[in-house]
């Protein structure tokens, strides 16, 4: 049977939920943007399709991309790091006649240096750049994690707003329903003017919030197509791929908006444990300590061999050859007052970072907690919505047209009834869309994208709230 030409007396209320929103978002999408039918079918695939929108815009992300060049830099050099330099050849010549004639020298010497690198200031070096090394691979995490999240948001929003568009075209078509009804009656002298121009009044605010919801859905999938595919300079330019697939990831979340119900929230301290902002500064911690380790190796004392081969006139007149050999080492204590000052920056910066973490840490938590408010009054809010009231009062939404239509039910009725069924109805949505807003938000504040451009939210996002 064709999924259209099922009856309302053939669906269970929970069906009818599904389908109605299968319905809701269908309508929405081309309400908001009229696609061709051919850019709509998707190739099956084993991931869902936000799934594969986050792929796309993870290949395409260029701050994505500058983070993984950031983790194959600080790769490259924990290879250099904790590596002794190259060894030095000189050569000298004393008592050359003329100052030309090096054949003639008294003196030739040719000698190959190299410095013993103690080990301590080789470790140093490498824990340093290692150090780097889980910060860059952090910080991909992070952003992969947050650009995740803000498609999430975006998808949400454009979802919402588009079936809150399908609501009100709903209730539009209803009152020009009703109108056609009253100005036939108008014309037999059966009803007031008053009563035309009450449905006219209703008709225009319908018809601003309807233009401003489209507006809001257009402009949340505008946003997912440019993180799709940022080379796109004009509007309306996409890919037939990324337009299907943004589509197909609106619709999918459509249901889960309407019908969907919210997980609870972890806790701070779980969000808290995990936070983006919070591990790097304790990597920052142990980079200043590794900085430290470093200062201190440098000022060891540290040995450089040489060995080589000598010639030298004799007391015959002639010429000798001999080999040399030689030592130095370095003396930190003759700069005690540089080595202390070093010593001294080294463990402030300790201190500092070790500040900033404590700093980071307050503002973390005391954003986390602000977030967790936000969703769970928003959860809260939800759950006072009956559902099976609200699912009752719309099937009897064609039988108050109809009694409308046979004079049972006066038109002020029928207008509070439909404009408190519309209300209740989109309220539902958009506080479901608040949820799933200030969910993302508790996300992108534990991975710690406040301030930060690779991790921030899509700015000029849609609002759904009332004017």
């Amino acid at each position: 049977m064709n999924r259209t030409a099922l009856t309302r007396s053939s669906l269970s209320p929970a069906d009818m939920a599904r389908h109605w929103a299968a319905l809701v978002i269908l309508a929405s999408l081309h309400v908001a943007s009229p696609i061709d039918a051919g850019a709509q079918q998707l190739v099956p695939g084993t991931e869902s399709p936000i799934e594969r929108l986050k792929a796309r815009v993870r290949a395409e992300s260029p701050s994505l991309g500058a983070r993984r060049a950031s983790l194959e830099v600080a790769i490259a050099r924990r290879q250099v790091a904790g590596t002794v330099g190259p060894a030095s050849l000189n050569a000298e010549a004393e008592e050359v006649p003329s100052g030309v004639n090096l054949f003639s020298a008294g003196s030739l010497k040719l000698n190959m240096s190299r410095e013993f690198v103690p080990r301590p200031r080789l470790a140093a070096e490498r824990a340093l750049a290692n150090q780097e090394i889980e910060r860059a691979r952090l910080e991909v995490e992070l952003t992969t994690q947050a650009i995740g999240a803000s498609v999430d948001q975006l998808v949400a929003r454009a979802s919402g707003a588009a079936a809150i568009a399908t609501r009100l075209a709903s209730e539009d078509s209803l009152l020009v329903g009703t109108e056609e009804a009253v100005r036939s009656r108008f014309s037999v002298g059966d009803a007031r003017y008053v009563g035309v121009l009450r449905l006219r009044t209703e008709r225009l605010h319908v018809a601003t919030e309807l233009q401003r919801t489209r507006s809001d859905a257009r402009v949340a999938r505008l946003q997912i197509l440019r993180l799709a595919e940022p080379t796109t300079r004009v509007v309306g330019e996409s890919s037939a791929e990324v337009v299907a697939l943004t589509d197909a990831a609106i619709a999918a979340e459509a249901a889960q908006i309407l019908d969907g119900a919210l997980p609870m929230a972890p806790s701070v301290d779980s969000l808290l444990a995990r936070s983006g902002a919070v591990r790097l500064a304790a990597l920052d911690v142990q980079r200043a300590e590794a900085a430290r380790r470093l200062v201190l190796a440098d000022q060891r004392p540290s040995l450089q061999g040489a060995v080589g081969m000598q010639r030298f006139t004799n007391n015959a007149g002639g010429y000798s050859l001999g080999p040399t050999l030689g030592v130095s080492v370095t003396l930190p204590f003759t700069a005690r007052r540089g080595n202390e000052a070093r010593q001294v920056v080294a463990e402030r910066e300790i201190v500092l970072a070790n500040a900033t973490q404590r700093t980071i840490e307050y503002r973390v938590t005391t954003s986390l907690a602000a977030a967790l408010d936000r969703y769970e009054t928003a959860r809260s809010r939800l759950t006072t919505f009956d559902v099976a009231l609200l699912r009752g009062a719309r099937e009897e939404r064609e039988a108050a047209l109809a009694s409308f239509r046979t004079g049972s039910l006066t038109l002020l009725e029928l207008l509070d009834f439909e404009r408190a069924l519309a209300e209740a109805e989109i309220s539902r949505i958009r506080s479901r869309v608040d949820a799933a807003d200030a969910l993302v938000d508790l996300y992108l504040i534990a991975l710690g994208s406040e301030g930060q451009d690779a991790l921030s939210k899509p700015t000029g996002a849609p609002h759904l709230e009332n004017d």
